[in-house]
């Protein structure tokens, strides 16, 4: 035992020494130089490259450290280089071939990477070797626990990565395989300065390596967050990558500035890119270098766009596959573009293509474009498909949105020598204000086919010059609304060919509208330099002599003629319009160096004016430059320019050379108001500073406008376009009483002015020449001056103007003095101005500013009593005769061309008279204005009776033009309607209402509304014949029949063939009456001349007038609780009718032809002597005279009526009723007895029962008193409407028998509601004991609508009844009311008596009163 330990101490004492001195040995230099030797020496043949050691240091058992380990590369380069390696080895596992290295630290290392031959790097070589087993091999199994690099610099061509950090694990590195696990891994990179960061955590081997939780940092933000896995990683051949991309992120900034650091200069990125703000992208990309896909989405502040596709290339990276498919929903492309006509997109699309040295030699796309906006419009369904190669490039666009249906197919063909263009669209439909690229036009429409066939070659220089082909427009259709106007072809030819060796160019146009041709030996291409060359003989310092001409002279002709463009106009409704066709026509050779230009319209119409014969002409033929114009322009009459100026004729001749000009403009007219002369200019170019300079001469000249003499004074006017530099010297237009007067300079310097005097100047003579004209009139001679400062700059004025006796639209407002004056550190103008009335009373103060460099200005205006009247300039199409006085302040500013108004004005004592309805109203109140309206909110207005009503109203406006209005008036018992009588009126008269009235329209139309109840004391007058109808409106004539007696014959009412005077055109005007009538209103319905209808009854009645057409509807139904209907009997003798009460008028739309249900009596006296003849002679105890009705029934049509008749006896026997229907037994004997009764107000005699000398007298005397009558009862109805009375007299019987019977009858009524009617009479008759006698009815309406009234009468009996009594007396009550039945079903007869009914009608029944 003691020996074993002596051996094993004796052993261990051995190592220990072999150690100690082998670690003593290890310091010695020339030991670890042999050693490094052999090491180097050994690594250099397995790695095939120089391998080179410092020093190193052992420390026992397990520490290694190396210092200055060195490898390069097959160039002699640098490949790595570590500064310091620090190796903790495990001995332990040696003897089992296997090195167990714990941990590794290389300080400070260097790997530096670069390209050979731009493909290969310079490290291959390593990874080659190290793929050979033959070559390279361990002698053992290596395992690292731990590698840590610290402060590692790694160099990739221009690429410099330091401050990396890495942990990382070889659980296995043997000749078989090599396994690494990284645990940190950290960098920061500088890329020509550019400073980067990067974490993430790796593993895996050389073969397939994984980084999870890679982050990319640059400039504190995270450009890429995601894991990547690479596979393959030392064959680039086979290199694949996979990376998830959480997110990806750019912005235009990172960007901007990344790539300027990079080229070491500013670089500025293009607006789009800019507008996508932060980028991110989320998916996958995985590929190799010649293969990558893409599918993800990117989001920008534009949108979101998905990517699915891929793209390939050769190992060169010269030749590139693209394929892939992009959506979006939504992405503002218009943002993107910097367009703000377009806005969002949605679309897909695929696109296939190819690359080729940077040039994109192929491409396939198709999109579908589900939504494009543009100009605010949503457009819906495109399509688009389209191939494009090296030599070819075709595609078809379809849109198919509701607005427009659009396919479009294209082909561009540059394979052959001739370069081919052929395009075909179709335009199904457009609506191009729905698609907002009109404003105007709401209803437009438009359709067209094209067709493009184009050929060429050459260069691209010479591409216009060879282009021959042709366009064909085939059915171009314009609709607008009711208006279309369709183009059946339009056809451009272009083509060329040789004459004479010289190429010759055409090209022709034909269409419905236009006819045009050009031809000649010219190019297209050197046309403007042949114009300049041209052009610059006579104003050289305004076109500049071109630097080189022509190689081949330019000769050419052109004509075009225009065809009916007045149906373009209609359609279009266009301001203007050409009757007849212009022409235009013209030449130029430049050989010669020759031109002419003319154009000819016989004839331009526009709403305000006429042009006749306008014609331009242009021509060099004098070797000067000529121009002349000449135009006859007619005004219409109603143009209140025309009552100044009238038609003028106008010439004007300019002739030019060598930048001297001379211009003479002649005015001539042929009306009575002249305005003519002659004004001659002569002028000059030149050049200062290369600028041109016009210097204009005004000659003395004497011309006549508005039939007075003004003087222009000799004067110059400069203007020089390099200083901006305008110099007006002695301008002056005069008469012996007006001027005015201009001197300065106005330029870019604001000191510099021109002053501008005035004296006497009516204002509203230079007002009527512009537009402002037809918006406000100014009266009274204006004297004062104004100094403009800076002109062309921002502009300032100080002046003073004064009018001794101003009005305003033809009111008098006073003396009115203003001023404006400089605030020059303020740079604002100030305004102060006041009118003062006669009275010596400040009625107006006027206080102001003007900014003119932010174009802002504002006027504050207190007014004190200003007469109203001013505004019925702006307010007469609504309504008429403002007067009144106003109170307040307005104020009025306004920036640029947007007004602001605010007022608060009192109208005190106002009066406005609505000239439609006869009105007037008064009010005081106030009311307000702001810059779009002027508002009067709940008045309280009266009419001129003192009845009580509700005004409230707006007046809307656009700068106090273009008015519109909305005025609400609620009445009870007011004076509605007040219109004097008017033959031409469709109604008029008085009438009290209570309802509510809209009275709504603008400058051009005004529609009132009425819902209205009448009140009463109203009287109603309607008219249903025009003018041209009155002189002949009856629809019942006299006709000579067979038989020797007059008989009515009824005819349809004739038509009138008077013309109608024409009718000036006005505002138009609609109205709308919804009319309640009630029992307190008299109601007159005029049939021409003194023939109506008057009444009082019930019924609801809408009346509707458009003056613009002419046009009158009525609807509703009106039932008559009494009346009259008046008729005149061939103009001789006029009859009346009292109307049964439940008689009808019912309107069913046009006016003059309402349907009627009438019935009416004519009370009268007759003998029943005439009748009866002789035999009754001896019964005559009593009178002969008996009361008569001849009752009308009319129904139908009021103008082509059917009429019904019956005779009654009412305070006759029924045993006399019925002699007397014994007699009247047929149509005929009933006919003639009615004609009797109405003419000569006695019975027909029949011919067995005549004695021929009377029988004449009688109707000469009947005929006598019916027409004095009638002339007493229109005298009287001029005095009085309560009464009217009638005469007769009648002889009859021979001899003995004989009798002479005067009566007068007389109706009076002098209220509404109590009506007396009687006669009373003498009658000569030997036989008669009662030679006077006499009726009297009275008779008093209880209730409003009659149907209960109480009557009293007293009668003389009849000396055919059987009565002893001399008269007979009555009183009682009467309830009338109305039943409708119907009539059997079978052919009707007349009957006679008191129960007589018309054939076809409907009878109203009558209740008898009780006696």
């Amino acid at each position: 035992m003691r020996k074993a330990l002596i051996v094993i101490g004796i052993t261990l004492a051995s190592l220990l020494i072999l150690m100690g001195g082998c670690t003593v040995s290890l310091r010695f230099s020339k030991v670890q130089t042999f050693i490094i030797q052999k090491v180097t020496k050994r690594m250099s043949e397995a790695l095939n490259a120089d391998v080179s050691i410092q020093r190193f240091h052992y420390r026992p058992l397990n520490h290694l450290s190396i210092d200055s380990l060195y490898i390069s590369d097959q160039q002699q380069d640098t490949l790595l280089f570590v500064e310091q390696a620090n190796l903790a080895i495990n001995l332990l596992n040696i003897a089992d071939d296997r090195l167990d290295l714990m941990q590794v630290e290389m300080r400070n290392p260097y790997l530096k990477l670069h390209s050979i031959n731009d493909s290969t790097l310079n490290c291959q070589f390593l990874l080659d070797r190290m793929q050979r087993k033959d070559s390279f091999s361990l002698p053992m199994r290596v395992s690292v626990d731990l590698l840590r690099l610290t402060d590692l610099r790694f160099r990739y061509n221009d690429i410099l990565v330091d401050q990396l950090k890495l942990d990382l694990q070889l659980p296995v590195w043997s000749n078989d395989s090599l396994d690494i696990v990284i645990h940190d891994f950290s960098l920061r990179a500088q890329i020509d300065q550019i400073d980067a960061s990067f974490n993430a955590t790796m593993h895996g081997n050389l073969d397939s390596l994984f980084a999870d939780q890679m982050v990319l940092v640059y400039r504190n933000q995270r450009l890429f967050d995601g894991n990547i896995a690479a596979y393959h990683f030392t064959d680039l051949d086979s290199l694949y990558i996979q990376a998830q991309c959480n997110d990806l992120y750019c912005n235009h900034t990172l960007l901007q500035d990344f790539l300027s650091q990079l080229q070491s200069r500013p670089i500025r990125l293009p607006q789009p890119i800019v507008q996508l703000g932060n980028v991110h992208y989320r998916g996958v990309i995985d590929g190799g270098l010649e293969h990558l896909n893409l599918h993800g989405a990117f989001t920008t502040a534009l949108g979101s766009v998905a990517v699915n596709g891929y793209a390939e290339s050769d190992k060169q990276m010269q030749q590139f596959d693209l394929c892939g498919h992009v959506s979006t929903n939504r992405f503002s492309i218009g943002k993107l573009l910097n367009n703000k006509d377009l806005g969002n997109i949605a679309f897909q699309a695929h696109v296939d293509g190819e690359i080729d040295s940077l040039l994109l030699t192929r491409c396939v796309a198709q999109a579908h474009i589900q939504q494009l906006e543009y100009l605010g419009y949503t457009y819906n369904d495109i399509h688009f498909d389209g191939v494009m190669g090296l030599e070819e490039v075709s595609g078809q666009l379809q849109i198919n949105d509701e607005n427009i249906n659009l396919n479009i197919n294209g082909l561009a063909d540059w394979s052959e020598e001739d370069t081919r263009l052929d395009l075909t669209a179709e335009i199904a439909h457009l609506h191009p204000h729905a698609l907002h690229l009109i404003k105007d036009y709401p209803e437009l429409s438009i359709g067209v086919t094209t067709y493009v066939s184009l050929f060429t070659s050459g260069t691209p220089q010479q591409m216009l010059d060879n282009l021959t082909g042709y366009m064909i427009i085939d059915t171009l259709q314009i609709v607008n609304a009711d208006k279309q106007t369709t183009m059946n072809q339009l056809k451009l030819n272009i083509d060329s060919e040789r004459q004479d060796g010289k190429p010759i160019h055409k090209m022709s146009l034909q269409s419905d509208y236009l006819t045009a041709n050009l031809f000649g030996n010219f190019q297209y291409t050197t046309l403007p330099n042949t114009c300049q060359l041209l052009l610059s003989k006579y104003a050289p310092s305004l076109v500049d002599t071109p630097k080189k001409r022509n190689k081949q002279p330019n000769q050419l002709e052109f004509y075009a003629y225009f065809h009916h463009l007045d149906q373009i106009s209609q359609v279009l409704e266009l301001p203007v319009s050409f009757p007849s066709y212009p022409t235009i026509k013209g030449f130029i050779n430049e050989n010669k160096q020759q031109f002419a230009l003319q154009a000819h319209i016989p004839n331009i119409q526009t709403s305000g004016t006429q042009i006749d014969n306008l014609t331009i002409s242009m021509d060099n033929s004098q070797d000067s430059l000529d121009l002349a114009i000449y135009m006859y322009n007619r005004l219409p009459k109603n143009n209140p320019t025309a009552a100044k100026i009238g038609d003028v004729k106008l010439h004007a001749n300019l002739s030019a050379l060598n930048d001297k000009m001379q211009l003479k403009i002649q005015l001539d007219n042929t009306d009575s108001i002249r305005n003519e002369g002659t004004i001659h200019i002569t002028s000059k170019l030149m050049k200062y500073a290369n600028q041109p300079l016009l210097d204009i001469h005004l000659q003395p000249t004497h011309i006549i406008l508005n039939d007075s003499a003004w003087t222009i004074n000799e004067s110059n006017i400069t203007y020089n376009v390099h200083d901006k530099k305008l110099a007006i010297n002695d301008f002056e237009l005069s008469t012996e009483y007006q001027s005015i007067a201009a001197n300065g300079t106005a330029s870019p310097n604001e000191e510099d002015s021109i002053t501008v005097n005035l004296r006497n100047i009516d204002v509203q003579y230079l007002l009527g020449y512009t537009e402002a004209g037809n918006a406000i009139s100014v009266q009274g001679p204006l004297t004062g001056w104004a100094t403009l400062y800076g002109l062309f700059t921002s502009p300032m004025v100080e002046a003073q103007v004064h009018i001794p006796e101003a009005g305003l639209n033809g009111t008098y407002l006073g003396e009115l003095t203003a001023q404006a004056y400089l605030d020059r550190e303020e740079k604002t103008v100030i305004i102060e101005g006041h009118a003062i009335d006669s009275t010596d009373h400040e009625v107006v103060q006027v206080h102001g500013k003007v900014i003119p460099a932010t174009k802002w200005w504002g006027l504050d205006i207190h007014c004190d009593s200003v007469d109203i009247g001013l505004i019925d300039h702006w307010t007469h199409p609504f309504f008429s005769n403002p007067q009144g006085r106003a109170y307040g302040d307005v104020s009025v500013s306004g920036l640029d061309k947007l007004v602001w108004v605010t007022a608060a004005v009192l109208g005190k004592d106002v009066q406005i008279t609505v000239p439609q309805l006869g009105s007037t109203f008064y009010f005081t109140d106030s009311v307000f204005l702001d810059s779009t309206a002027i508002r009067m909110p709940n008045i309280d207005v009266w009419d001129a009776e003192g009845h009580h009503g509700t005004f409230d109203g707006v007046v809307h406006h656009t700068n106090f033009l273009n008015f519109s209005f909305d005025l609400n008036v609620e009445v009870n018992n007011m004076l509605a309607l007040n219109l004097p009588y008017d033959p031409q009126a469709l109604f008029y008269g008085k009438v009290y209402g209570s309802g509510k009235v809209n009275i709504k329209g603008n400058d051009s139309e005004c529609r009132i509304n009425v819902d209205a109840r009448t009140e009463p004391n109203s009287t109603f007058n309607l008219s249903v014949n025009t003018a041209s109808q009155a002189s002949n409106a009856s629809f019942v004539h006299f006709v000579q029949p067979d038989t020797t007696h007059s008989l009515l014959r009824l005819l349809n009412r004739p038509q009138s063939n008077t013309p109608t005077a024409p009718v000036p055109q006005r505002s138009r005007f609609i109205l709308s009456l919804q009319i309640e009538a009630t029992p307190t209103t008299d109601i007159n319905i005029r049939l021409g001349g003194d023939d109506g209808i008057r009444g009082r009854g019930e019924g609801n009645i809408k009346i509707t007038y458009d003056d613009s057409t002419e046009d009158i509807q009525m609807l509703g139904t009106y039932t008559l609780q009494s009346g009259v209907f008046s008729y005149a009997l061939g103009n001789i003798v006029r009859r009346n009718f009292d109307i049964a009460e439940g008689s009808q008028v019912i309107w069913n739309g046009d006016y003059l032809s309402p349907t009627v249900n009438i019935v009416g009596r004519y009370h009268t006296t007759a003998s029943l002597r005439d009748l009866f003849g002789s035999e009754f002679s001896q019964a005559a105890t009593n009178r002969t005279s008996v009361p008569v009705n001849c009752v009308l029934y009319m129904t139908d049509q009021l103008f082509n009526p059917t009429l019904r008749f019956a005779v009654e006896l009412p305070q006759s026997d029924e045993s006399v009723q019925s002699q007397v229907n014994s007699i009247i037994n047929t149509d005929e004997m009933l006919m003639r007895q009615v004609i009797y009764l109405l003419v000569f107000n006695r019975f027909y005699t029949a011919d067995y029962l005549q004695n021929t000398q009377t029988v004449g007298l009688n109707e000469t005397y009947s005929l006598l008193s019916s027409t004095i009558t009638g002339q007493i009862n229109s005298w009287l109805s001029k005095l009085t409407d309560v009464f009217t009375m009638g005469f007769n007299f009648r002889t009859d019987g021979e001899g003995a028998t004989a009798s002479q019977e005067y009566e007068a009858n007389f109706q009076i009524q002098p209220i509404r509601q109590l009506v007396i009617n009687g006669n009373f009479g003498y009658r000569y008759n030997d036989l008669s004991n009662r030679p006077f006698f006499g009726d009297l009815d009275i008779e008093y309406l209880l209730t409003n609508n009659g149907k209960l009234r109480a009557k009293a009468y007293t009668h003389t009996v009849d000396k055919y009844s059987l009565r002893q009594a001399n008269t007979v007396q009555g009183v009682g009550l009467v309830f009338k009311h109305d039943f409708n039945w119907k009539q059997p079903n079978k052919k009707a007869r007349i009957r006679r008596g008191d129960k007589a009914l018309p054939v076809n009608s409907t009878p109203l029944q009558e209740t008898p009163p009780t006696p």
